[in-house]
């Protein structure tokens, strides 16, 4: 699996920070910023050009905002992959993990 990391320490808001996903996981012009969009691009295969399987891993001294915000995502992705078996059957590697 391909471990990207990525050091949000210099990302003031969670604004900053989905512009760094943005371009981590190559978003497509017109990608949002919210869970939802992360979610479809990253396990249901919408809106960016990087290709599973990879693994994204937040480093740096975080701020509240958006260490709450990637641990966010982090979640919403490993219920979103658990949906994708139960209705799909398949699975998609793809996790976003904060810290080392």
């Amino acid at each position: 699996m391909n471990t990207i990391e990525i050091d949000a320490s210099g990302c003031w808001n969670r604004k900053e920070f989905a512009k760094l996903l943005q371009e981590t996981i190559q978003a497509l012009p017109g990608h949002g910023s919210s869970v939802e969009a992360f979610v479809d691009s990253m396990v249901f295969g919408t809106m960016s050009e990087l290709s599973p399987p990879y693994r994204i891993v937040v480093l740096g001294d975080l701020r509240p905002e958006v260490r709450a915000f990637a641990a966010d995502l982090s979640n919403a992705i490993g219920q979103a992959r658990l949906e994708r078996r139960t209705r799909r059957g398949d699975d998609v590697e793809v996790s976003l993990k904060v810290g080392a």
